[in-house]
């Protein structure tokens, strides 16, 4: 018993460490990017698995329709990117491949196909989700989503967060024995705050005077009681 509390120890601490060095690099980022200083913009397109090939080529030929004069000015540049498949990932043993991952970072937007993520029982090994993966590489902390029924009066926008709670850890929980498995979940002050001001300034500009924060906080005390926190603080500076 011992051996496992002392493996459970090690194996939590490398978590913290990892978050910490992740709270410092969010502490330090940069400016987002201005789209509209940018000379020319990249588009990457990456196909994926299954029918994901074939739907981003006729996404693709789309875009050089939409985007010709773009593209003939220079402003616009379509980059296809190859490699991102569960053959070469599971080849590898990464998620993303280096190759790919560095072709990626050099893009501003990215249009990209299915992935396919292994499940237990099928013949790929236990890689992570190529999506999470992504999200947490290139920092894609907001996922926004519009729900629009305009029968039913439904006019929504929901503001998710992308990089952070229990999705993001899910493949780095820990089985201590066969009687017993952990996950984690994890919530910064950077990440909350991020993206709570992020729906906050959305609902201003779009003369939205209500802001709705979904959360365990009854029960996940720590982690949602902080993302509760914040949203608490935050909200005071939208008084409207």
């Amino acid at each position: 018993m011992d051996n496992k509390v002392e493996e459970a120890k090690t194996h939590f601490g490398n978590l913290v460490k990892e978050q910490l060095e992740r709270v410092e690099r969010m502490k330090s980022a940069v400016e987002w990017t201005d789209y509209s200083n940018l000379k020319t913009i990249i588009i990457g397109l990456v196909g994926g698995d299954g029918i994901g090939p074939f739907i981003s080529k006729h996404a693709q030929a789309i875009l050089e329709f939409l985007l010709k004069e773009e593209v003939e000015a220079g402003k616009v540049e379509l980059r296809v990117i190859e490699g991102l498949t569960i053959e070469n990932r599971a080849r590898v043993m990464k998620a993303i491949p280096d190759d790919v991952l560095a072709e990626v970072k050099k893009c501003h937007v990215l249009l990209k196909g299915p992935t396919t993520t292994p499940r237990k029982g099928d013949k790929w090994p236990n890689i992570e989700s190529a999506n999470v993966t992504m999200r947490r590489e290139l920092d894609l902390f907001a996922n926004v989503r519009p729900v629009k029924v305009p029968e039913k009066n439904i006019d929504w926008m929901f503001f998710r967060e992308n990089t952070e709670g229990a999705y993001v850890l899910g493949s780095k929980g820990i089985n201590i024995s066969e009687d017993l498995s952990f996950d984690f979940k994890v919530i910064t002050k950077q990440g909350a705050e991020r993206i709570i001001r992020l729906a906050f300034d959305y609902a201003k500009k779009n003369n939205i005077n209500r802001v709705t924060v979904v959360t365990k906080a009854n029960v996940v005390k720590a982690t949602d009681g902080r993302f509760l926190a914040m949203a608490g603080e935050v909200a005071k500076e939208y008084p409207e």
